[in-house]
């Protein structure tokens, strides 16, 4: 595994900064940061994260841009043994992620040409992503068409304790995407997107497992878990579709969207997306959000190896037969609903603070409830423009 990018996602997104300093005057530059911790009920999962992020307009022709983030996450996660009495079915856990994207785009004419690479990094994960893509604009810039591909590339350390013991593992991502962005009229705006991907190598997660029972001898049996087997290849399949609109009357927006997610193993997910943006005099805006998450499982999802006559010491990873227990995966619906509190300064810096309030719960009807988390989401940012 390469080093940390402790050193290097600071020291990125200030020389990033300083160069914005340094351009002529007609140049426009802006900054961000955001904060987010997302805390789960029952002291599952704490995941704190601090979000920069630099922009740099040079002229007509050419932006730049650099994301940085660093994440801290720990709790108490899910192995695999079904919930009982004990804890035994959770596992602590604790780990740090940095990361940073930069991008740059172009345009000349009637086309944008966008180019990115992004890195993260954890201690058992390595993901290096590239992507590249070209908008034409048409009828007069009412139609914007887009299509591109991305590309990741992961190192996965399935030595970690619990872990199947492979060594570091391979992943990679290949993405294909296509979408149209149509100015119906001056308040309102659609778009639709496509996207198809095609990922290969070790697709499960090391840390979880599946349970099985052992009986050394009649009437003694206790539980043991077999780490995951999930297929070496996939393909999945995304259909989004978004519409946006601006009420003059009521100094208002809508913003309303649909996403169609599936693969190749019947997972189908469907979310629903509604936000409406209240303005308030020049400085405030007050934004109510909800959206709503449903999936069926994907048809690898067992809850226990127990009579399914799989023989997990004989499993050569990646190939069937294919099991995994991670609720994730299972029949599930998940419900997010908030609110977020803009301020504009006189000046060109904004605010924000938001909360939100996540809820998931099973559908299968067997899966234990306790497995599936509730979470508050608190955020606060700041954008400055100059």
């Amino acid at each position: 595994m390469p080093p940390p990018l402790s050193k290097f996602v600071p020291l990125l997104l200030l020389s990033f900064l300083l160069f914005c300093r340094i351009k002529k005057a007609d140049a426009q530059q802006a900054f961000r940061a955001k904060f987010q911790d997302w805390i789960e009920d029952n002291d599952r999962i704490r995941i704190k994260s601090w979000y920069f992020s630099g922009e740099e307009t040079f002229n007509e022709n050419w932006k730049a841009e650099i994301v940085g983030l660093i994440d801290s996450m720990s709790g108490a996660t899910p192995n695999g043994i079904q919930p009982q009495d004990s804890d035994d079915w959770l596992s602590q856990m604790r780990e740090r992620r940095e990361a940073f994207v930069g991008s740059l785009t172009y345009k000349k004419d009637d086309y944008s040409y966008s180019f990115e690479f992004g890195l993260s990094d954890e201690s058992d994960y390595v993901s290096r992503s590239y992507a590249a893509s070209v908008t034409k604009a048409m009828w007069e810039e009412t139609l914007n068409v887009t299509g591109g591909l991305s590309f990741m590339d992961d190192r996965v350390d399935t030595s970690v304790f619990g872990g199947p013991g492979l060594g570091i593992q391979t992943k990679h991502t290949p993405d294909f995407f296509l979408g149209i962005e149509r100015l119906l009229d001056p308040k309102t705006v659609v778009s639709l997107n496509f996207t198809y991907g095609r990922p290969d190598g070790y697709l499960s997660d090391p840390y979880k497992g599946v349970q099985y029972t052992v009986e050394p001898f009649p009437g003694f049996e206790f539980l043991k878990l077999a780490s995951e087997n999930r297929p070496d290849e996939r393909e999945t399949f995304i259909g989004y579709l978004e519409g946006k609109r601006y009420f003059e009357k009521l100094d208002a927006s809508i913003e309303a969207s649909y996403r169609y997610f599936a693969d190749d193993r019947d997972l189908v997910g469907h979310t629903f997306d509604l936000q409406w943006f209240q303005r308030f005099g020049d400085s405030w805006v007050l934004r109510p959000g909800f959206r709503y998450y449903i999936q069926d499982a994907a048809n690898y999802y067992r809850r226990t190896l127990d009579g399914t006559g799989i023989d997990h010491d004989a499993q050569i990873f990646g190939q069937a037969p294919y099991y995994s227990s991670d609720y994730r995966i299972s029949e599930l619906e998940t419900l997010t609903y908030g609110l977020k509190l803009t301020y504009f300064t006189k000046g060109n810096l904004n605010i924000d603070i938001a909360f939100d309030k996540y809820e998931m719960k099973g559908l299968d009807g067997v899966t234990s409830q306790l497995l599936y988390p509730d979470a508050k989401v608190y955020t606060v940012g700041l954008q400055l423009v100059y």
